[in-house]
């Protein structure tokens, strides 16, 4: 049920507590772990490296998606403040990015853990009056 939901959500990364309340409202009924479960559950799969673990909005949780490629822990992501999706960018423009950086500033940025955030195209769009 976790793996099927994250799966048909794929562009997304979700809190323990948006999951269980995701998964309350998609399966309406008793068979929804409990939060304690769901924690256990996503532990697992990201230690089997199902799932990518990041840093949410501010730092103030973690939040949870699928990996869908085979190279997600090789390039950066952007997630909008807005609607919560996550995206994967480019590889090449991340492995340009992280070298820039670091040829600026002698800091190597962790691509597995880095993420950075900002308003997506279609969020701009419906903002503007």
């Amino acid at each position: 049920m976790l793996l099927d939901f994250l799966l048909s959500h794929s562009d997304r990364g979700f809190s323990v507590e948006e999951l269980y309340e995701s998964l309350c409202i998609t399966y309406p009924t008793d068979r929804v772990p409990g939060k304690s479960t769901l924690y256990r559950l996503i532990a697992k799969l990201v230690s089997e490296g199902l799932v990518k673990r990041f840093s949410g909005e501010h730092g103030r949780q973690f939040a949870y998606q699928i990996i869908v490629c085979d190279e997600c822990d090789a390039h950066l992501h952007l997630k909008c403040t807005s609607c919560g999706c996550l995206y994967h960018m480019d590889h090449a423009v991340s492995q340009r990015i992280i070298h820039e950086v670091f040829n600026r500033s002698d800091f190597s940025l962790d691509e597995k853990e880095t993420v950075l955030f900002g308003i997506c195209k279609g969020c701009q769009k419906r903002q503007k009056p």
